[in-house]
């Protein structure tokens, strides 16, 4: 085991110690290696070592007790120590340290750090510095600091690292980049709302916010701006009426569209007209859930539109909060007069030529009920694996997956990551004459001719276990089951797939190789896991640049290593990435779409050895690295980047190791 000689020498306790102190004393660390979201010494724990990072970053938190709220303080990297505050006072440890990624330390015990004090009075003389030092830098952050902006040039590529409207909207300017932390002016650093927005679109940094001056801001983005040839479109949910499609709602048993008559309602034209123009705009704007949130002062509207809300810009008036609930309300045939407890239920409607269902969702909140009306557009049309997954050797092998006579294959992801679209072009893709498609949902978002779409109703108790038990006396050959998430179900599933039905299901989890483990906590034995299971595409969807202004684009240097530390890149790898500038047609987002980001499991025969045998996850995860079955999600997001689909900042955040 190598000494940590090199680093005492870098590290500010022990820089005042001569060469030979050095080497007496490096022999007394030993060496740890941390795995990522490690507590390593915890607050108010007695203090028993210090310790000296030799790679990786530890995050320094501290808990006010009477508040209980925590806040990372610091975050140390090489050749940075910890935990000799409480060696020198002797006092419980004032904060606690967590290992933000991999870390390797050396630890030194109290009683080897008091003999070294008690030889060399300058480490003690040392430590004051640093904690004095640590100390102001805490306060300055804490009173956020002014940066003066009058001899600054604007650097480009930080302004790149988020759309133009997000900077212009908090009034910040990005000052500059020191490894991951990113100095932000912002004219109003008190605006919490600013700053929150700022974070959310640079989930890859830590943004230290500092104070600027408008006028000094405005000297040093107006060149940027006067650059754009294109005027920025407006942020909100804006739809000419004549842009929306007309909405007629199937209000009758026969599914009839017709359109109520006044009398019939508690709401009113107003109301009518106010609902028809909710939906209608979301429907134009390709929105894929509607918020209708009633707030202190009326009604507010929003669109999630490519993983972002977008606000109506004009609020709703407080006193047509309950007409309009109730109007949704009584569209999907729920109780107008219960407000205490949430309740489900689903629209239909007729928008223009399409048919489209709503999934409706009621909450009582502190000023009323809040509604969430998902969009399943039943009609709309069923992208194919090609569009899916840019790879090709990835989409090859996805595809020989589902193209298997029988087995179980598993898309997975957290919620809305497009999980229900890759399996419905994987099942549009098996779609013949002579063989026999079923599916169980609920809801049944598509419509796919050449598949029997059976929907599940738990009320009468019609369940997915129940149905799948019933489907397999309909003799078929390849089985969609919507989602996974009780034993029941997956015993089904798994026992359809190991009697010579393919099933393609989907559950809710962080990794491919975390599936697996799902499934043996849903009660699956092992065995029957490695024999039944095909493989696991996991997926999370990122922003598409904007192909109509995409262009090649410098990044600064600290993101590009970040690129290549997360796996990304391998060391000889120099591709070229892009951003998209921002033009009318993305909004000036420079932004267009989404793509999926994936991981691709395939259970090949170490693999399958690997889940009997009761391998851990990271056991799990080596096994298939070493033996090629696995595509992980740095390597697919490398992929995007070269090949210019997608920019660093949206897949930065989901690649921390």
């Amino acid at each position: 085991m190598t000494a940590p000689v090199a680093l005492l020498t870098q590290n500010a306790l022990f820089s005042s110690l001569d060469r030979s102190h050095v080497a007496q004393l490096a022999p007394h660390f030993t060496r740890h290696e941390i795995p990522a979201q490690t507590e390593i010494v915890r607050q108010g724990a007695p203090g028993d070592s210090l310790f000296l990072i030799e790679s990786g970053v530890v995050g320094v938190y501290h808990r006010d007790m009477k508040l209980g709220i925590v806040q990372l303080v610091a975050q140390l990297e090489a050749p940075e120590s910890f935990g000799e505050m409480a060696l020198v006072t002797g006092e419980p440890r004032t904060a606690t340290c967590v290992a933000l990624e991999n870390v390797v330390a050396y630890r030194l015990a109290s009683e080897l750090f008091q003999a070294v004090v008690q030889q060399a009075p300058g480490v003690a003389l040392s430590v004051a510095r640093v904690l004095s030092d640590r100390l102001a830098k805490m306060t300055a952050e804490n009173d956020i600091p002014w940066s003066s902006l009058a001899s600054r040039a604007l650097d480009a590529r930080l302004w790149g690292l988020a759309p133009e409207a997000t900077w212009t909207r908090a009034r910040a300017v990005p000052i500059a980049l020191t490894g991951r932390t990113l100095t932000v002016g912002l004219v109003d650093p008190a605006d919490a709302q600013a700053a929150h927005e700022i974070r959310a679109a640079l989930p890859a940094f830590r943004v230290k916010i500092h104070a600027v001056s408008a006028a000094e801001l405005e000297r040093v983005v107006a060149p940027l701006r006067a650059a754009r040839t294109a005027a920025p479109a407006p942020v909100e949910a804006v739809v000419p009426p004549a842009a929306r499609p007309q909405i007629s709602f199937f209000d009758d048993d026969e599914g009839r569209a017709t359109r109520p008559s006044l009398t019939a309602q508690p709401s009113g034209q107003q109301v009518l007209a106010l609902v028809d123009e909710i939906v209608g705009t979301g429907l134009a704007l390709g929105a894929s859930d509607i918020h209708i949130e009633t707030e202190r002062r009326g009604v507010a509207v929003r669109y999630r539109i490519e993983g972002d809300l977008r606000p109506r810009p004009q609020g709703i008036p407080s006193e047509l909060a309950k007409p309009l609930t109730s109007r949704f309300k009584l569209l999907a045939k729920l109780d107008i007069t219960e407000t205490r407890r949430p309740q489900d239920g689903r629209i239909s409607l007729q928008a223009g030529k399409r048919n489209v269902d709503l999934r409706i969702s009621t909450m009582p909140t502190k000023f009323g009920e809040k509604i969430v009306l998902r969009i399943l557009d039943s009609e709309g049309g069923i992208l194919s694996l090609k569009e899916l997954i840019l790879q090709d050797k990835v989409r090859q092998q996805f595809s020989e997956m589902v193209f298997r006579p029988n087995g179980l294959v598993l898309v997975t992801g957290p919620t809305g990551s497009g999980k229900t679209t890759t399996l419905y072009a994987a099942l549009a893709a098996r779609v013949r004459p002579e063989i026999n498609i079923v599916s169980v949902e609920d809801p049944i978002e598509y419509h796919l001719d050449g598949v029997t779409q059976v929907q599940v109703n738990a009320e009468i108790g019609t369940t997915f276990g129940a149905v799948l038990g019933a489907l397999l006396r309909q003799d078929p050959d390849v089985i969609l089951v919507g989602e996974t998430s009780n034993a029941a179900t997956a015993s089904m599933a798994r026992e359809a797939a190991m009697t010579g039905h393919l099933v393609l299901t989907s559950l809710h989890t962080n990794g491919a190789v975390e599936s697996v483990l799902r499934l043996t906590e849903l009660g699956a034995e092992r065995y029957a896991v490695s024999n039944a299971l095909l493989g696991v595409l996991h997926q999370r969807l990122v922003r598409r640049c904007c192909p109509s202004c995409a262009e090649a684009y410098e990044y600064p240097a600290p993101i590009v290593e970040r690129l290549y530390k997360v796996g990304a890149f391998l060391a000889h790898e120099r591709p070229t990435l892009a951003r998209g500038r921002g033009c009318a047609r993305c909004n000036n987002t420079g932004f267009k779409g989404r793509v999926a980001l994936i991981e691709l499991l395939l259970v090949n025969d170490a693999v399958r050895v690997a889940i009997s045998a009761g391998s851990d996850m990271k056991t799990l995860r080596d096994t298939a690295r070493a033996s090629g079955a696995m595509v992980e999600l740095a390597r697919y997001a490398g992929i995007l980047l070269a090949s210019g689909a997608t920019v660093p900042g949206e897949v930065l955040h989901l690649l921390q190791n």
